[in-house]
C-alpha cells in the first residue's frame, strides 16, 4: 500500500507529542517517595493487683439426709380400719395416723381385768380361811395341815393377782398399738397399705414413713490431706472426743454463694482405708423447707484469714494450654504474658498465689488488644467493681460470703 506523504507530515507532530507525554510519566513516578507510618499502639487499661485480706475455705460435695426418719409399722395383728392423714401432709407429734380394729384387744383387756377380780376374791378367801385355821389350831380344834394348805392358797392367789396385772398391762399395750400416732413433727409419705387389709407382726407391715423436716443432716467425705489440715487448725475436743466446733456453710446446686449456715455435729471415729476418706456430718436448720433429703449440696468450711493477698479481676485472666495467665505491661510499655497460680474466687476477684508482684501493671480492660511482645498505650484506671467495664467477665457475685471482701 502506498503511503501518502501529505498525511504523514500532518500526523507526525501529534505522534511526537504523545511520545513525550509517556516519557515524562515514568520519570515523575520515580521521583516520589512512599514513607511507612506505623499504626498507633492500642490503648489498654491497667491497674495494680488489689491487696487485701481473704478467707481460705475448703469445699466439699455432700448429700442431704433427714435428721429423723421413722417407718410406721403395725405392731399387732388386725384389720386396718382407717388412715387418718392425707398423703404427703405435715403432722404434729401425737396426731392420729392409722387405726387397727380395736375390739379384739378391748375384749382381751376385759378378760384380764376379770381374771384379776377372780384372783383377788381367791386371795380374800384364802386369807380368811388361813386366819380361821390358825385360830382352830391354837385352840387344838384344827389340824396344822389346814393351816399349810390355806397358806399355799393365799400365796397362789397373790401370784395370780400379779399375773393378772401383767396380763392387763399387756392387753392395754396391745390396745394402744391399734391407734398409731405420729412420733414427732414431720411430713408423711404416701400410705403403703389401704384400709381393709389385714396387717400384723407375722410379717412386719410397713404402713408409711414420717420424716422430720425442720432440720436436716448433710453427709460428706474429707480426704486425708484435708483432714490433717483441718485437725491442725481445729483441734479435737480432748474431753469428750467430739468433732471440732466447726461452722459450716451450704448451698444447693441453683444457689449463689452459701446461704445456709450450720455446724459440724459428727465425725466417724476411723478413716475408711479403702477410700482414704473420713465421713463427716453437719446439721442445718430447714426453716424454708428447701433442703429436701436426697439432694446434693456444696459444703464450705472456713480455715482462716490471710492478710496481704494479691487479687485481680476475673476479666483480667486468660487461659491457654499452659494454664492461667495475665497480661502485664513492663517499663517500656510492652505487653508480657505472665503465667499465674490462682486461688479462690473472692467477691469477683481471683486470688493470685504465684506469678504477680504488688507493683505490676495488669491489663484489666482491653486484654484482647494487648499482644505479648507488642507495645501498648497503657491508661491507669481507678479500682473498679469487677464485672463492669469493657471486656468484663465477672458478675460481681461473691462465692465467699460477706466476710471475705478484699480490701483496697
Amino acid at each position: 500500500m502506498t503511503r501518502h506523504p501529505l498525511v504523514f507530515q500532518v500526523l507526525r507532530p501529534a505522534f511526537l507529542a504523545l511520545l513525550s507525554v509517556f516519557a515524562v510519566i515514568p520519570l515523575a513516578g520515580c521521583d516520589s517517595r512512599n514513607a511507612f507510618v506505623p499504626p498507633p499502639a492500642p490503648k489498654v487499661t491497667v491497674a495494680p493487683p488489689k491487696i487485701g485480706p481473704v478467707i481460705d475455705y475448703m469445699e466439699f460435695t455432700g448429700t442431704i439426709a433427714p435428721v429423723e426418719s421413722v417407718d410406721i409399722t403395725a405392731r399387732v395383728t388386725g384389720v386396718l380400719r382407717t388412715a387418718q392423714f392425707r398423703d404427703g401432709t405435715m403432722v404434729r407429734k401425737g396426731d392420729p395416723l392409722f387405726l387397727i380394729e380395736p375390739e379384739p384387744f378391748q375384749a382381751a383387756l376385759q378378760r384380764a381385768e376379770a381374771e384379776l377380780e377372780v384372783q383377788r376374791a381367791a386371795l380374800d378367801r384364802a386369807e380368811t380361811e388361813l386366819a380361821r385355821s390358825r385360830k382352830l389350831l391354837s385352840e387344838k380344834a384344827g389340824s396344822e395341815a389346814d393351816v399349810v394348805r390355806w397358806q399355799q392358797q393365799r400365796d397362789s392367789s397373790k401370784a395370780g393377782i400379779s399375773r393378772a396385772n401383767a396380763q392387763i398391762e399387756t392387753a392395754r399395750i396391745d390396745l394402744g398399738y391399734t391407734r398409731i400416732t405420729a412420733p414427732f413433727d414431720g411430713q408423711m409419705t404416701r400410705r403403703l397399705v389401704d384400709p381393709g387389709n389385714v396387717v400384723g407382726p407375722g410379717a412386719v407391715t410397713k404402713l408409711a414413713t414420717i420424716v422430720r423436716r425442720d432440720q436436716v443432716h448433710v453427709y460428706f467425705n474429707i480426704n486425708e490431706r484435708d483432714l490433717l489440715r483441718l485437725m491442725g487448725d481445729k483441734p479435737k475436743n480432748g474431753k469428750t472426743g467430739a468433732p471440732p466446733e466447726l461452722a459450716l456453710e451450704m448451698a444447693l446446686a441453683d444457689e449463689n454463694g452459701f446461704p445456709h449456715a450450720g455446724r459440724l455435729d459428727y465425725a466417724d471415729p476411723t478413716v475408711d482405708p479403702s477410700t482414704g476418706t473420713l465421713l463427716l456430718r453437719g446439721i442445718f436448720p430447714n426453716t424454708g423447707g428447701r433442703l429436701v433429703p436426697g439432694l446434693y449440696a456444696r459444703i464450705r468450711v472456713a480455715m482462716g484469714k490471710r492478710e496481704g493477698t494479691l487479687l485481680v479481676p476475673e476479666r483480667a485472666l486468660g487461659q491457654d494450654q499452659a494454664g492461667s495467665y495475665v497480661i502485664v505491661i513492663n517499663a517500656q510499655n510492652v505487653a508480657e504474658q505472665r503465667p499465674v497460680k490462682l486461688g479462690a474466687l473472692q467477691d469477683g476477684y481471683r486470688v493470685v498465689e504465684k506469678g504477680l508482684e504488688a507493683q505490676d501493671r495488669v491489663v484489666v480492660n482491653g486484654v484482647q488488644r494487648a499482644r505479648p511482645g507488642s507495645p501498648v498505650d497503657p491508661v491507669a484506671a481507678d479500682a473498679a467493681a469487677p464485672g463492669t467495664g469493657q471486656g468484663g467477665k465477672g458478675d460481681g457475685k461473691s462465692e465467699s460470703g460477706p466476710a471475705a471482701k478484699p480490701a483496697s
